[in-house]
């Protein structure tokens, strides 16, 4: 018997599912052929694609629709930023006109305090030096109070001046002419003590005969140290008759100062000493009952009545 010649026909191949029940001996199977389960595969792998890319833009639409929200929040608050730099901007711009205006006040306001200032210490310096001239024929004159009118402008001056205040700055050159004119006047007390023998007609101690005294005898313990009565130049140092040790200041404007009887002097002629400086000791040299200071202030080469500048205690 010959055999036959040809392909074997082919076995279709399945993919069988099977399915086994808990409660029951009965099990179900299915049976797909090769094709199908390639066919189904494929369609699966597509809708797992299809459904991984919904999901990416599902993703994407979510965090677009974010970005959208911070980028609209970011500009409400650049928004407000922008408005509140804007008033803020408009602020400063006010305080600064403000400034500017108070600036412009304050500077007109010092300029009529420095000028009122300066004009009132000249004015009162003028009347004092005016007034000066006037000493030797009437004296009822008091200098005084003029005086310390003057030094309390100056001490308010200078107060100012330490503190940097800005007001009275412009006033430095006439802080220090007022200063000047002060110190060269005799207002400070010459010597520790008190007066026992005032200026004009009295008794003459010694002689025991009425003259004018023509100035202070201040009490005071040999020794003692006596001062200038204000800055200026030394114009005679020695012996002078009654006077005993004596020092003549002269303090310009034809103002002298004399210091007589002293024990001892430290100074030179034609030496510069400052107001309160040491320039002798009081002793009782010349004509004198026991140790004092004879202080005399001449004014053009007459004798004034000292109090006039000193007053009549320290």
């Amino acid at each position: 018997m010959k055999k036959t010649r040809g392909k074997a026909p082919r076995t279709k191949k399945y993919v069988s599912l099977m399915l086994v029940p808990h409660n029951s001996e009965k099990i179900k199977t299915w049976k797909i052929s090769n094709l199908r389960t390639k066919f189904f595969s494929l369609v699966a792998f597509f809708m797992l694609v299809l459904l991984v890319l919904a999901g990416c833009l599902a993703l994407v639409i979510n965090e677009n629709r974010e970005i959208r929200g911070l980028q609209a929040s970011l500009h409400d608050f650049l928004m407000e930023q922008q408005d509140y730099v804007q008033k803020n901007i408009e602020t400063i711009s006010e305080v600064q006109d403000l400034d500017n205006l108070s600036k412009e006040k304050l500077t007109e306001f010092s300029l009529q305090v420095q000028d009122v200032t300066q004009n009132y210490i000249e004015k009162e310096m003028k009347s004092l030096t005016v007034s000066r001239s006037s000493a030797a024929s009437d004296p009822s004159i008091s200098f005084v109070g003029k005086i310390a009118e003057l030094k309390a402008v100056l001490n308010y001056l200078e107060d100012a001046n330490n503190k940097e205040d800005k007001l009275f700055s412009e006033l430095a050159e006439t802080k220090d002419e007022l200063k000047n004119y002060l110190d060269h006047l005799p207002t400070f007390w010459p010597t520790s003590g008190i007066i026992e023998s005032g200026f004009g007609r009295r008794l003459h101690p010694v002689y025991r005969w009425y003259h004018n005294h023509t100035g202070l005898d201040i009490g005071g313990k040999s020794g003692n140290s006596i001062y200038a009565a204000a800055s200026g130049t030394v114009t005679f140092v020695g012996k002078n008759g009654g006077y005993g040790n004596c020092i003549d200041i002269s303090h310009g404007n034809g103002l002298v100062t004399r210091y007589a009887h002293c024990s001892k002097t430290l100074v030179k002629k034609w030496q510069k000493v400052q107001i309160g400086e040491q320039i002798a000791k009081v002793g009782q040299t010349g004509t004198a009952t026991g140790p004092h200071l004879h202080f005399e202030i001449l004014l053009n080469n007459k004798a004034i009545d000292p109090t006039i500048f000193i007053g009549k205690k320290p």
